[in-house]
């Protein structure tokens, strides 16, 4: 399986937060609260393994919960539609993600406005 291609640094500018590590330093966690709802991110970037958890604070469960296993990329876009963070969905390139290319489909997370989580593709060129 390809490593994770990531920039951690990227991800704090975009998501505002400082990550928390485990023990042995082998996953990063980010922890986004706005209003009452929190959204929880979890990387375990040697396992290339990604974890979102949206969580409504009066609730004892998360409302969402979605896995990407053997995730080959994560990359930060900011343009004209804002900041976002976009996650490579599994078997999306035949070898190792570069960091730059376009990620051709996946998941999209937003925090700014608001916490927003939508599925997405580019159009084959």
């Amino acid at each position: 399986m390809p490593l994770l291609t990531w920039d951690p640094f990227d991800l704090i500018a975009a998501l505002g937060v400082i990550p928390d590590h485990d023990e042995y330093e082998t996953s990063h966690q980010y922890l986004i609260e706005q209003g009452s709802i929190s959204l929880k991110l979890t990387i375990w970037q040697f396992d290339s393994d990604v974890e979102i958890q949206v969580w409504e604070r009066s609730l004892p469960n998360p409302i969402i919960k979605y896995a990407m296993l053997g995730c080959p990329g994560i990359r930060v876009i900011d343009d004209k539609r804002g900041k976002f963070v976009e996650f490579a969905a599994s078997n999306t390139f035949t070898g190792r993600y570069d960091g730059h290319s376009v990620i051709p489909f996946g998941l999209r997370l937003w925090v700014d406005p608001q916490i927003f989580l939508e599925p997405f593709s580019y159009p084959a060129a």
